[in-house]
């Protein structure tokens, strides 16, 4: 009885390789977090999502410690209905990322589905490179932006996200963005 119960913890353990996300955290470890998330919106019948869900494991190991990268699944039967209505999900899996460019509502991925086209995604387009507690994946721009903002004021940081928030709704040139991304990026770490 004992081994069964062993059993069952070896189990158990081997889904937490992705963060479990509810409508009651998804704002917060997502949208809100300041760091890019890569979502699997599925259903635990759902073929595909069985199929896919050793390389999506592997990823969510790779990144637990992250601290710019959050790898979630949201189960979309039972409690999970409404958070899966709310960010339109069709069919399954449907795989979001969310980032600083994408907003709180998120863009499907439409990469493909082997641990190493996820995690190269990841690397390139939701890992934060520049990160306040390690400089080494900093341009000189950036860490000159995060010399100037570090000892600012929470109210001032604030200031500043929500008047690079509205810039990020108009038009511009792609380095631009780039460079208004890395900024927002910075401040949500202060």
């Amino acid at each position: 009885m004992l081994s069964h119960a062993i059993l069952l913890a070896l189990v158990g353990s081997a889904h937490a390789n992705a963060v479990e996300l509810t409508k009651s955290n998804f704002k917060e470890l997502v949208t809100d977090s300041g760091k890019g998330a890569f979502v699997k919106f599925l259903a635990p019948w759902c073929g595909h999502c069985k199929s896919m869900k050793p390389a999506w494991d592997q990823l969510g190991s790779e990144y637990a410690s992250s601290s710019s990268v959050v790898i979630g699944d949201a189960d979309c039967t039972a409690s999970g209905k409404d958070l899966c209505e709310e960010y339109e999900v069709r069919g399954y899996p449907t795989i979001k990322y969310f980032n600083a460019e994408t907003g709180p509502k998120g863009t499907d991925y439409s990469g493909g589905r082997s641990f190493d086209d996820l995690k190269k995604f990841v690397s390139e387009s939701l890992e934060i490179k520049c990160l306040k507690d390690d400089t080494s994946g900093c341009s000189e721009k950036e860490v000159e932006f995060l010399n100037k903002w570090k000892d600012k004021e929470a109210a001032d940081i604030k200031a500043q996200l929500d008047r690079l928030s509205k810039m990020s709704a108009g038009s511009m040139k792609p380095d631009l963005k780039k460079w208004l991304v890395q900024r927002q990026n910075i401040l949500k770490q202060l």
